[in-house]
């Protein structure tokens, strides 16, 4: 998963965590946006994995407790039908703007 999936003008892979040899939890598919607002309008304007029609945000904090990051949402992007495409997470960045990502865990 290297590489940028969501959108063009993304950074690249982030550092991860875990697993032995070839084997390394991390984010793909990075995307960052300085507002939520346009960060929810890119993730929506993707069509790496299927067209989506709306997000829906399942948890709100200030770490979450999952990741790498300091999540703060976990994001469904949701089909025309309501149901789950991908599950991102969301995290502010030293900046103060807004990164998604999601998450590959390492399973030896």
């Amino acid at each position: 998963m290297a590489g940028c999936v969501l959108v063009a003008g993304c950074s690249s892979t982030e550092p991860g965590t875990g697993g032995g040899g070839d084997c390394e939890s991390h984010y793909s598919g990075v995307t960052m946006a300085p507002t939520w607002a346009e960060l929810k309008t890119k993730l929506l304007a993707s069509e790496e994995w299927a067209r989506t029609a709306s997000a829906r945000v399942q948890h709100r904090g200030t770490d979450i407790g999952v990741g790498d990051e300091d999540v703060v949402r976990v994001v469904d992007l949701l089909n025309a039908q309501g149901r789950r495409v991908v599950q991102l997470e969301v995290w502010r960045t030293a900046d103060g703007g807004w990164s998604a990502g999601a998450w590959s865990q390492c399973i030896d």
